[in-house]
């Protein structure tokens, strides 16, 4: 292998590692809103009525009022914690997505 093949290999197996890491769905396609919320505590639950509205609302992109919306499941807050909006697609098939009434 020459050094041109093995750059071309690496840099494949890095644009396949960064479309799974952050773009690629874990889970099946779902009926419900498009997003979802994680909990303190890790859990995942439905976004209630109020949060619909506060997602589809339009901000400029220098608003400190906008949503933060993660991109993988296990991504921290800029505050240290896990919870946040995540996409429904991107929380692991294996989390349970609770109805908003049903955590305690």
């Amino acid at each position: 292998m020459n050094l041109w093949t093995v750059i071309y290999i690496f840099l494949g197996v890095w644009v396949i590692y960064i479309f799974i890491r952050y773009f690629a769905p874990l889970r099946k396609r779902e009926a419900g809103f498009p997003y979802v919320s994680v909990e303190l505590d890790g859990s995942v639950r439905e976004l209630y009525d109020d949060e619909k509205e506060y997602l589809n609302t339009e901000f400029e992109p220098t608003d400190s009022g906008r949503p933060y919306v993660k991109s993988r499941y296990g991504q921290l807050t800029p505050d240290g914690k896990i919870h946040g909006f995540i996409p429904r697609r991107r929380v692991p098939f294996w989390i349970e997505i609770k109805i908003a009434d049903q955590l305690d």
